[in-house]
């Protein structure tokens, strides 16, 4: 396993306002046109959201529209939150908010859903290369992608989380051989090389990007695909008449389906599948599970 620290940082201090209100203003236009959502409670706009969150994260107000160069805080909050050994132990248990016991049930309708891709629209599909983004210690990686995969790359901010995945994987020598790269940095900094992966998993962790991180993120994950390689989405889903939950403990947002759709399609990305995690208890959120090319 090689422990791959980011050279640079491409996204984690600067807001492109301008940039933000193009793609907000069409995320705005799909939840309008959708007779599924209505307003949020507190904000008019998705861009008046952003405005409000990535100012007060900046500590000032933000200034005249299109302003570009204004730092703030939104992922070193997240950061700060996952990196804290009281909030996230490093065992399936901490990962999993407190919910270990749905790993098995998780793991076992991922590979139900990879396998209906495969058998429906990706027939060429190989499986050589995958990556798995927002690995925390590995728990997809370990159990999912390296029992298919020939190599497997994790991606994940915390180096503390990081650091655990050669003991969360154990002694079996056949998995720990098929880890090949573990980075260290946040989805906004990750650039994959192009044509590199047949499969690039990303799994409850999309929370924590922007709409502008988020769009340029995808299209990156796009351009690494092989020609027969797929992006699974696996996030939770926010199904009330509104159209996103903000947690700011964490500096994550929990997106409806037409706003996840929305943000797809401005990252040129189309949909292959999609499928409801079953099995899982109700008072977590719905999960839903895309494949994207």
């Amino acid at each position: 396993m090689l422990f791959v620290l980011p050279t640079a940082r491409r996204s984690s201090s600067f807001v492109d306002w301008e940039e933000l209100r193009v793609i907000a203003t069409r995320v705005q236009q799909a939840l309008d046109a959708s007779k599924r959502t209505e307003r949020h409670n507190e904000y008019e706009t998705v861009f008046s959201m952003w405005q409000a969150q990535l100012s007060e994260q900046s500590g000032g107000n933000v200034e005249e529209e299109g302003t570009k160069g204004r730092q703030f805080r939104w992922y070193t909050s997240a950061h700060d939150y996952w990196n804290d050994e009281t909030n996230c132990p490093t065992t399936d248990d901490g990962v999993l908010g407190g919910f270990a016991h749905v790993s098995g049930v998780d793991i076992r309708e991922s590979k139900r859903f990879l396998k209906h891709v495969r058998d429906t629209v990706r027939p060429e599909w190989v499986c050589y290369a995958a990556a798995d983004c927002g690995a925390g210690i590995g728990r997809v990686s370990k159990l999912l992608l390296a029992p298919m995969f020939d190599h497997v790359d994790l991606v994940e901010q915390s180096a503390r989380l990081l650091r655990a995945v050669p003991q969360y994987f154990g002694t079996n020598e056949m998995l720990r051989a098929r880890v090949r790269n573990l980075y260290c940095m946040g989805l906004q900094d990750f650039e994959p090389a192009r044509a590199s992966y047949d499969l690039i998993w990303m799994q409850w962790v999309l929370v924590h990007l922007t709409d502008v991180d988020l769009v340029r993120y995808l299209k990156r994950c796009k351009e690494a695909l092989t020609s027969g390689g797929f992006i699974v989405i696996k996030e939770n889903i926010f199904q009330t008449a509104e159209p996103y939950d903000l947690d700011r403990r964490d500096s994550s947002i929990t997106r409806s389906a037409v706003y996840y759709k929305s943000l797809f399609q401005q990252a040129g990305l189309t949909l292959l599948a999609e499928r409801r995690q079953r099995h899982f208890p109700e008072e977590l959120y719905p999960v839903q599970m895309y494949a994207l090319a």
